[in-house]
């Protein structure tokens, strides 16, 4: 199928589930001034020129988008598994599901939330200023997630950090260097589990790490980046690198190395 062909059947799908959802008011008026569209088909051109109902600026603009072929995305009728999800962001692409009726979308409200959330991950993704980024990301993680060191690593980590860990690679997007922070932070979490079940107590989901916890998460820490194969300054800035976005110079740093691995892609 061809870029316009896909965006075209998810325009036809939005449009014909809006207007089922919202009745009388699925129409909401003309864009002012219309998105730029330069094909011919209707259901493209629905969304470049009119309002529909609780359907975002950022979701329309990307359906044009799409259409005109600025947008690498796969359309499914099915829900992907998050490491189909990786794959396809680490070689520059998004994928789209318009799903049936009867299928499954928790925790989305059905088939329409669904696309909804996805085509916003897809503007995410494809933002300018975080795209490349991105990309490296994802291309360094898919990469180590199939090499014997990362299921090492994992073997000893319990189900909270499979689903973080999918959350972080299939369901976020947006800066590179914060989506490499939730991934260390995601594994800090799972060691202090680790930690507690063989404690034989409950791990805590808050406050600094004690001391037999911060070198734990130090060893797995550089299991991670052995499994991520990064080394020198690369490793360095991306042992300092946070949530909270303090440490300005080695963002700086790991970003310009992410976006490299962007761009050996084929």
């Amino acid at each position: 199928m061809t870029p316009l062909a896909d965006s075209e059947r998810a325009c036809s799908y939005l449009t014909e589930r809006v207007r089922r959802a919202a009745g009388a008011r699925w129409l909401q008026g003309a864009r002012h001034p219309p998105i730029p569209c330069d094909v011919a088909s209707e259901a493209v051109r629905l969304f470049a020129s009119k309002r529909l109902c609780k359907i975002e600026d950022a979701v329309s603009n990307g359906l044009v988008a799409w259409a005109h072929g600025r947008r690498d995305v796969v359309l499914l009728e099915r829900i992907p598994a998050p490491r189909e999800v990786l794959a396809l962001q680490a070689r520059g692409a998004r994928c789209v599901s318009i799903l049936a009726d009867d299928v499954e979308t928790a925790p989305h409200a059905d088939g329409l939330a669904f696309a909804l959330h996805d085509l916003c991950h897809m503007e995410k993704f494809f933002c300018e200023e975080h795209h490349r980024g991105q990309v490296g990301f994802f291309r360094l993680v898919d990469e180590a997630t199939r090499r014997p060191a990362w299921g090492e690593l994992e073997s000893e980590l319990d189900d909270v950090w499979i689903a973080d860990r999918d959350h972080v690679i299939a369901d976020m997007n947006g800066s590179a260097i914060f989506l490499f922070a939730a991934l260390k932070m995601k594994l800090k979490m799972a060691v202090r589990r680790r930690l507690a079940r063989a404690r034989g107590v409950e791990a805590v989901s808050h406050g600094p790490l004690d001391d037999a916890e911060s070198r734990a998460f130090a060893d797995a820490l550089e299991a991670m980046f052995d499994a991520l194969a990064i080394d020198g300054d690369m490793r360095a800035a991306a042992r300092v690198v946070s949530t909270r976005r303090d440490e300005a110079d080695a963002a700086c740093l790991l970003l310009a190395a992410l976006e490299s691995f962007a761009d050996l892609r084929e």
